[in-house]
Parts: structure tokens; C-alpha cells; sequence
């Protein structure tokens, strides 16, 4: 699978699934508060529909840039932006692989859930603290490797060899099937973010053409063998433990 498949699949997704901005907000304020964000340049890598994009700078951003791989993605990122009358905001179409820009050009990078979605995940952590300037914070959501990974992959790549039209209608039937399983395991655990449709969440695991999975000590061990201070770190963000994220938010020394 190459990129332009990951491309192609959130034209689909980030067109048709757009996450809620306060809830989505609250989660962003996990990890920062208003006054790290005000007047930083901040780049959202991989930004999806651009909602935290869109975020940041509502929080008083100096500047923010949202770079993705897909036309539709930024697309539904500049409606959000438009809708909200945001000029502190630009969304640029670009590969995370080869960032058009140069070193410490940013005071944040917030990579939520997309190294993991790329041809070379290594390539992408590099790239993103290249651009990060000295003292700077980047945030990584990464997806985690568990005891049930291997399950998760048998489903995804059976998944993905269907027709592109049978996506969306094929996500929706799932979720139906696995709303009672999703209900029961809430009464145990509280999921960390809201604002997501069950769908939307199956469609993200279960239909997306490249996905690499990591342990959180791998993550960490990376960070810190690099002179980064660990500043938060949350195990996951998911319905399920076994195909969540688990989150870094780290500062470059």
C-alpha cells in the first residue's frame, strides 16, 4: 500500500465524518492549556479534517498549519475554518515524510494519530522534530501494539480489498453489530474522547490502507534517548484498549 491510498481513504473519511469541536477541544486541553498555545507557530501534522487545527488557533495561536496528504481532508479543514471566521490559519497539502519546511520552524507539532498511517514512521518522527524549534513540545498519538493486534490486522486487510463504495455502508452495519459489546465495555471504562461516531472509529481502524502499531516504552525510549523530557503521557484514547492510541507529549531540549 502506498501513500496515495492513504490519500484516497481520507478523502472518503474526513469528508464524511467530522469530529465535534468542544469535545474535541477538551481533549486537546489535556495537554495544553491556553497559555503554551497563545502566540506560538504551531504545525498540526497530519491534521485530518483540521478540527485541532482549527482549535489551536481559537485558542490564540500566533499561527497554525495544518499539512495533510489529502485534497478532501483540507478541504472540510477550511470549511471549519471559514465557519468560524479564523485568519490565523493555513492548511498546506504535503507529504509528513518530506515537511516543506525549514529546521526549527515551529513551536509545537502536534501529530495526532498520522506517523503511524505513513510509508516510514522512523522518517516521520525525524521530520517532525527537525521542525520543531529548541524547547519546543510535540505531542504523538500513536497506535498501540497489544496481545490482539495480529486480530485487528486479519480484519483490516480482508476490509480493505473491498470495493471503495462498500466503505462507508460496511463501517455502518459494524457499528450496529458492536454496539451493545461497545455499551457493556463503557459500564467498565471511560473512554477519554467524545465526539466520535461509532462508525467513524470503525471506518479509522478497519478500512485504512497502511497502520503500524508500537509499544508505549518503545515511544518513550526514543524520546528520551534524544535529550526530550517527557511532560504527559495518557495510555489511551480509544473504545477499546487493544486498538487505542497511547499519547507523549514530550519537550525538545
Amino acid at each position: 500500500m502506498k501513500k496515495e491510498n492513504v490519500r484516497d481513504f481520507y478523502d472518503v473519511v474526513w469528508t464524511e465524518y467530522i469530529p465535534e469541536f468542544s469535545e474535541s477541544k477538551r481533549h486537546l486541553e489535556l495537554f495544553f492549556a491556553s497559555d503554551e498555545i497563545r502566540d506560538k507557530e504551531i504545525l498540526d501534522c497530519g491534521c485530518g479534517t483540521g478540527i485541532f487545527t482549527n482549535i489551536f488557533a481559537s485558542m490564540g495561536a500566533r499561527k497554525v498549519t495544518g499539512l495533510d496528504i489529502s485534497p478532501g481532508s483540507l478541504g472540510t479543514g477550511r470549511k471549519i475554518q471559514s465557519d468560524l471566521g479564523l485568519t490565523n490559519v493555513e492548511f498546506v497539502e504535503g507529504d509528513m515524510l518530506e515537511l516543506p519546511w525549514a529546521d526549527a520552524s515551529f513551536d509545537i507539532v502536534w501529530a495526532w494519530g498520522s506517523a503511524h498511517h505513513t510509508e516510514d514512521p522512523d522518517r516521520a518522527l525525524n521530520e517532525i522534530e527537525r521542525v520543531l524549534r529548541p524547547g519546543g513540545s510535540l505531542l504523538l498519538a500513536l497506535y498501540k501494539k497489544t496481545r490482539l493486534t495480529w486480530i485487528h490486522e486479519v480484519i483490516r486487510k480482508t476490509l480493505i480489498r473491498t470495493p471503495k463504495s462498500w466503505w462507508v455502508p460496511l463501517a455502518r452495519i459494524l457499528a450496529f453489530l458492536l454496539w451493545p459489546v461497545v455499551k457493556i465495555r463503557e459500564l467498565f471504562r471511560k473512554k477519554a474522547r467524545g465526539g466520535e461516531s461509532l462508525s467513524e472509529l470503525i471506518l479509522d481502524w478497519y478500512f485504512v490502507p497502511i497502520r503500524h502499531y508500537y509499544l508505549p516504552e518503545t515511544i518513550r525510549h526514543f524520546l528520551e534517548s534524544r535529550g526530550y523530557v517527557v511532560e504527559k503521557y495518557h495510555p489511551g484514547s480509544g473504545r477499546f484498549e487493544s486498538a487505542s492510541n497511547f499519547i507523549f507529549k514530550a519537550r525538545k531540549p
